[in-house]
């Protein structure tokens, strides 16, 4: 790329603005999608209306014979206007361009993380805000809080008439620092790898650029940006975050990749590219086998819901399990027999508890497990064969509120179990949607309360342990408080109440010995906590149907 071949350029808003409407921006497969939310879309404009810098947006100015580059899907822009004689790629400023547009429509749109984003409550705040923030993302309230799309829209006067003529001041002023706004914008003409290289370089220097975005890429003949996210609408709201690797190590799997390893998926990757983009029989293969994947993924988050009560992204020990899934059924193609689903479950509960697919046993535990599923799915008769590495004791290190393999497989198992309310007659199960989400955080109630045992000088890292931990509804945990054990399970073990049923369901030991009555605070908890993880491995290795923990033999 030459000096002469970039050149810089003030572009008020309102003038961006009339050229989105005039198709002249694209998007670029090389680019990633809209990922913002509605509080950074008003932040934006909040530091546009202080006279704020927002960065360069950087354009690749090219002939429309390059229109070839352009995403036809899921860009959040008018589509480019074929009339127009030449290209404006948004390389940098995706995001922001992309704002203004739809702050000024006052639309909806769903961003990457299949997030809602309502841009009609990007709103002008017409009194002093504590924080100092003017435009905020909140909703209108007539007379207060005014959205930006009435103030930008070109009626605004008449859409405010009943606002005073302070207010209506206020209103005009903010609609003209915005519009007339000068952002700085960089025009570059050049080859598309230079435009490639400039893309990773300067994101490099800012957001990250992850494996996944240099992978984007350099593989463009392949579209997969596009293919990526037509994976994720197989998959629903609870698991709409799951990174992009996974998913594009899937696609590497099926067309004969054997590793996870970036590099590794970025090499199968790069090949299939260099393949496909002279070979039209190739592309039509891989769009055809990758577009049957995608209900293969949504079948494989299904299957972990059903049979193993992955609730959710956070409840999974690792994200590519879900990958393992979907290649299975990918090459299964009918569903796990009896016996195939007998191998799977082992497979899912030694691989959670054992924490293979993290640190150094990942790139071990992974080709191996990508060899007998892709066997396991033609013949029932593989064995799924695992050698405990584990230990009772890293469930108790195991902390609760932390997202480890372990954790999330207590968590699992505790769910299979059907947790129940504690403090009402009977047994009436907790609804397992109130697990769903990562905000419900106050549904994991601590059965030796924190605030005694921190009196008591237990070290945080017990108290906190998963063994300490009961799933509850967060109206119970209030309720319950700080109260200590041998109180407050005397009062649920009243007549009519299932007491040791419900206990049993939560795996919680009540026996004179388990500690749970013990007057002696630290004493009484340091046999709980051994108790309760006796009871939990126990619990783990009958849903597993295979020993898990390692015995004392084999720690000789």
């Amino acid at each position: 790329m030459r000096p002469d071949d970039i050149w810089i350029s003030r572009r008020s808003v309102a003038k961006l603005l009339r050229d989105v409407d005039a198709g002249r921006f694209a998007i670029p497969h090389l680019q990633r999608e809209f990922v913002w939310d509605g509080p950074k879309a008003a932040k934006l404009l909040d530091s546009i209306l202080r006279a704020m810098p927002i960065g360069v947006i950087l354009i690749w100015d090219t002939p429309r014979s390059q229109r070839l580059h352009l995403r036809q899907k899921y860009h959040v822009l008018p589509p480019f206007n074929q009339e127009n004689g030449r290209v404006w790629f948004l390389i940098d400023g995706q995001q922001r361009v992309s704002v203004l547009h739809h702050v000024r429509q006052g639309d909806q749109l769903e961003n990457a993380r299949r997030r809602d984003i309502d841009f009609s409550r990007v709103v002008l705040s017409l009194s002093r805000e504590e924080d100092g923030q003017t435009i905020r993302y909140r909703r209108p309230l007539e007379g207060q809080y005014i959205s930006l799309s009435t103030v930008l829209h070109p009626q605004w006067r008449q859409k405010l008439n009943g606002l005073g003529k302070r207010k209506l001041e206020r209103v005009r002023k903010c609609r003209s620092r915005i519009l007339d706004y000068d952002a700085f914008t960089m025009f570059l003409h050049g080859a598309l790898p230079d435009i490639r290289e400039s893309f990773l370089r300067i994101n490099t220097q800012g957001m990250k650029v992850t494996t996944a975005d240099a992978i984007f890429t350099q593989a463009e003949a392949l579209n997969l940006r596009d293919i990526v996210h037509e994976l994720r609408q197989h998959v629903d709201g609870a698991f709409s975050e799951i990174p992009d690797e996974p998913l594009l190590f899937v696609l590497s799997a099926i067309r004969g990749g054997s590793e996870a390893r970036g590099r590794a998926i970025e090499a199968t990757i790069r090949r299939l590219n260099k393949e496909a983009s002279t070979d039209q029989r190739l592309r039509k293969s891989l769009a055809k086998d990758w577009n049957r994947l995608g209900p293969c993924v949504g079948k494989a988050v299904d299957y972990l819901r059903e049979r193993f009560n992955v609730m959710s992204r956070e409840f999974l020990a690792s994200d590519y399990m879900l990958s393992m899934l979907a290649f299975f059924f990918f090459h299964n193609g009918r569903g796990p027999s009896r016996k195939q689903a007998d191998e799977i479950r082992k497979w899912f509960w030694a691989t959670s508890v054992g924490s293979r697919y993290s640190g150094r046993d990942f790139n071990r535990c992974f080709p191996a497990d990508l060899k007998f599923f892709e066997a396991l799915a033609r013949n029932p008769a593989r064995r799924f064969r695992y050698d405990p590495q584990v230990e009772k004791v890293d469930v108790r290190k195991a902390q609760y509120a932390s997202r480890t393999a372990i954790t999330s497989a207590v968590y699992c198992m505790l769910l299979r179990r059907g947790p129940v309310y504690l403090l009402d007659n009977g047994l009436n199960p907790i609804p397992v949607h109130r697990y769903s989400t990562p905000a419900n955080r106050k549904d994991r109630h601590h059965i030796f309360p924190r605030q005694p045992l921190a009196n008591a000088e237990v070290p945080v890292k017990l108290y906190n342990s998963i063994s300490n931990v009961c799933l509850l509804v967060a109206e119970e945990n209030q309720k319950i408080g700080s109260k200590r054990p041998q109180r407050y399970f005397r009062e649920l073990d009243r007549p009519g109440a299932a007491f040791k049923r419900k206990m049993s369901r939560h795996l919680i030991p009540v026996e004179d010995d388990s500690g749970l009555w013990d007057a002696n605070m630290k004493r009484g908890f340091r046999r709980f906590l051994q108790a309760r993880t006796d009871l939990i491995c126990r619990g783990l290795e009958a849903e597993a149907g295979i020993r898990l923990f390692r015995t004392e033999r084999q720690l000789q």
